[in-house]
This record gives C-alpha cells, structure tokens and sequence, in this order.
C-alpha cells in the first residue's frame, strides 16, 4: 500500500517500485520508433519525473540500445523542447524517400 499515488502523482506514469519513497521518480510507459524492426540502434521514448523540489524536474527519457546494451538518458523540459524543435528542423532538410542501404 505504500506505493499508492499521492495527490500530485502523474497520471502516465507505471506506478513502479521508484515512485514509493519521499524522492519519487516516476517513469512513464517507453514508445519504440523503430520503423522496420531490424534496426541496429533501437531508441524509444518516455516521459519522466522527480518528486524532488517545489517544481519538480521533469522532461523526456531517452533510450538507446544496441543488442544487450542498453542506456537512459533524462532530458529535463527545456532540453526537451529544443530536441524536439531542433529535430523537427534537421529532418526537413532530409530528402522524403527512403535513404537506400549499401547491399
């Protein structure tokens, strides 16, 4: 019973074993981009948050793995924020059809 929500629990997150104590972190469900499923890097996106200030820090978790190595990356908001704009404008420079891949 001591991992229920508190009144400011988000609503996305899983509920896990790092959201019970008095420094929660609260981690949302990870979204795979992996368009073909045999990509050699696999990212995967969430959303987290630490219960550790008044504001709490909050932003993107990012997850890149490779076959059994795995590594999270925490981006507060405004990292997030300019990921997401910055991406956006580099992929428009980008040519729309599939890029071809060397046999």
């Amino acid at each position: 019973m001591a991992n229920l929500p508190s009144p400011d629990h988000p609503p996305w997150c899983l509920r896990g074993p790092d959201c019970a104590g008095p420094n929660d972190l609260h981690l949302s469900r990870l979204v795979g981009t992996a368009v073909r499923g045999d990509e050699v890097i696999q990212a995967r996106l969430g959303l987290w948050r630490m219960d550790v200030a008044p504001i709490p820090p909050t932003g993107l978790l990012l997850e890149l793995s490779a076959g059994e190595y795995v590594e999270r990356w925490p981006l507060d908001l405004a990292q997030s924020r300019a990921l997401a704009h910055l991406a956006g404008r580099l992929v428009r420079r980008l040519p729309s059809w599939p890029a071809r891949v060397a046999a």
